[in-house]
Formats: C-alpha cells, sequence, structure tokens
C-alpha cells in the first residue's frame, strides 16, 4: 500500500557546517548526532520541523542560471547552465516564554543573528522523529542566515520570519551513503 507524502513526513534540519566532515555529503550518522537540551547540548544538528509554519515553508530547486556565449563550434543559440539556484525560508512560531526549552525557542535562537552559516537539509517521506540511514534522500542547502523578521498579526500566534542568504553550496537528492 502507497503511502501519502504529509507534511507530517518532511523533516527540516539546520546544521552547522563543522558537523560533518563534508557538508554535502553528509553521513546518516552525522545527521544523527542531533541537539537535545540536557541530553546531547553539544549536537550541532537541529530539528526544527516542529516550529515551523506549515504554509510558509519553502525549500525548492529553481532554474539554473544560464550563459549565452557562444563558441566559434557552436551553429546555434546555446544556454550553458552556471549555477543552480535555490530557495529555502520559513516562518516560525515563538513561544511565549522566551526562556523555554523548546522547539519554538530553538529555531528562534539558530536563526536571530545575521551571517551565521548553516546547511539546511530536507528529507520526505519519513516520520520527523525517524534516524536518518543509509540509502534515504536528503536536499541540501547551503544558507547564512539574514535578518530575521517579526511576524506579529491581530489575532494570531506570534511568529518570526527566517530568511536566508544562499552559499550556491547544493546538493538535489543526495543518497546518504553513496559518497557521491
Amino acid at each position: 500500500m502507497n503511502e501519502k507524502l504529509l507534511r507530517a513526513r518532511t523533516t527540516v534540519i539546520l546544521a552547522y557546517p563543522e558537523a560533518f566532515a563534508d557538508p554535502l555529503k553528509p553521513t546518516a550518522a552525522e545527521l544523527n548526532e542531533r541537539f537535545v537540551f540536557s541530553l546531547n547540548e553539544g549536537g550541532m544538528v537541529f530539528a526544527v520541523s516542529c516550529a515551523i509554519e506549515d504554509s510558509s515553508f519553502t525549500a525548492n530547486f529553481t532554474d539554473s542560471d544560464t550563459d549565452d556565449e557562444r563558441t566559434l563550434c557552436d551553429e546555434g543559440v546555446v544556454q550553458t547552465p552556471v549555477a543552480k539556484n535555490y530557495e529555502f525560508s520559513f516562518d516560525g512560531f515563538r513561544d511565549k516564554n522566551v526562556d523555554a526549552l523548546g522547539v519554538f525557542n530553538l529555531a528562534w535562537r539558530l536563526c536571530m543573528t545575521p551571517d551565521r552559516p548553516f546547511y539546511g537539509y530536507v528529507r520526505l517521506g519519513f516520520e520527523q522523529d525517524a534516524a536518518f540511514a543509509d540509502d534515504q534522500d536528503v536536499s541540501i542547502y547551503g544558507l547564512t542566515t539574514d535578518n530575521l523578521q517579526d511576524i506579529v498579526d491581530s489575532g494570531s500566534n506570534t511568529k518570526f520570519g527566517a530568511r536566508f542568504q544562499y552559499t550556491g553550496q547544493s546538493k538535489e537528492n543526495y543518497r546518504i551513503g553513496s559518497g557521491e
């Protein structure tokens, strides 16, 4: 029986580059070395899925930039891809208590300072708390935090807008354990 791809089967991880030997080729063990309050506070891999407001989440690869310069050997129009573009952003919920040790404040604290380097990892089709394993696919987005946006709408929860600058380092559907 095929299962539907539900949002609850979308895992979003933010991680510091130094959590990996190669952030574009993460191992399952590296992705599973997650930060947990009072259990693994030295972890540099952060599960933030449950802090993200569903309709605001964007993690996509978009059209590549191209170069249309021709050589003497080109007979017609050419378009050579030169950069793979992507977008990554989300709005996260804020906790009423700014000192609470929960995922809302964790995501907010990670994104509140500009120019902080991260990699975003997105896995589809598995429960968010399921361990990463070889042969699972993740999409990887090189990021640097930008200025955080406070989102306050009348009659709704207080949120923050996590916005990022893109480093250009990315990989679409990287197969964990493949080393490629």
